[in-house]
């Protein structure tokens, strides 16, 4: 079958599923990536503005008085919240892959389990809360609409689900754990947090380890080194604050950043699989003839 025969098809499909444009592909080019986000976090806060450790374990975390609980967490769960990805860049040059709502494809995900296991509070007169984090997971979706911060904490549904994120039919691209590894000297933690009690604005980092999805092969690289000089897939690092945005709709903050991956060798990431899944059922329907 020629170019545009395979061409027509995939426009064919991508018209009855009710999209405007067929389904394309991302070409990268080895070298570091930058995938640029923005999200909205549900976090535990209100620890206290006395100077001093306030909890070494999740349990003692969890039953620090006077905390506030990250809204519609799961038990335990400290920190969760939904993305969006605005960007993919190469680094070295600034050449721009991709770019949110090109040809109506867009990139949103969820991520949470991360639980509170240290809390320091340091300062007077401006406080300021650390937290080192243990477990945590992120997926990411190719959809054909962007994320509804709106819906607030309340949008999400059971444990890895949010509305209009993983229920419109989306393909999962990513899915990877927090690893371990993100503090230098203390291999066990797998997420840090610093802010400022008084307007909650702060930073997070930490490192991802690939785990599934479409895209796995191509980010499962072991190219990102920790504190630790352990190997991970990517290393994440926001900022955050909380906005009349944010505070509007529930969350705790909302937050932009970036994820870092290195890329091996050059290959294309098919975005908006629902046109090539249906370009694979066509096939199969006619092989079955």
């Amino acid at each position: 079958m020629n170019m545009k025969k395979i061409s027509g098809i995939v426009a064919g499909v991508a018209l009855a599923a009710g999209l405007s444009a067929p389904a394309s592909a991302v070409t990268l080019v080895a070298g570091d990536l930058k995938i640029t986000i923005n999200a909205f976090d549900a976090g535990t806060i209100r620890y206290g503005d006395t100077s001093g450790v306030k909890c070494t374990s999740v349990a003692a975390c969890n039953a620090v008085p006077g905390i506030e609980q990250a809204p519609n967490s799961q038990p335990g769960e400290d920190t969760w919240g939904i993305f969006s990805v605005q960007s993919i860049s190469r680094v070295s040059d600034g050449s721009l892959i991709f770019t949110a709502g090109q040809n109506g494809e867009y990139m949103t995900g969820m991520f949470g389990g991360i639980r509170d296991t240290y809390v320091e509070v340091t300062g007077s007169l401006t406080p300021q809360t650390l937290a080192l984090g243990t477990g945590g997971w992120l997926n990411m979706y190719l959809t054909g609409q962007n994320y509804n911060s709106s819906f607030g904490p309340g949008g999400r549904i059971g444990d890895q689900g949010y509305q209009g994120i993983t229920n419109v039919g989306g393909t999962l691209a990513l899915s990877a754990v927090f690893g371990q590894g993100v503090l230098g000297g203390f291999p066990e933690y797998t997420y840090t947090t610093s802010y400022a009690n008084n307007t909650i604005s702060g930073g997070s980092q930490a490192y991802l380890d690939v785990t599934g999805g479409s895209w796995a092969r191509m980010f499962d690289t072991n190219m990102q080194f920790d504190p630790n000089n352990m190997a991970h897939d990517m290393f994440l690092k926001v900022t955050y604050g909380q906005t009349g945005q944010s505070a509007a709709a529930g969350w705790t903050v909302d937050a932009s950043g970036d994820v870092m991956a290195k890329v091996p060798e050059p290959g294309s990431l098919a975005l908006l699989g629902l046109g090539f899944a249906g370009l694979a059922g066509l096939r199969r329907r006619r092989a079955a003839k």
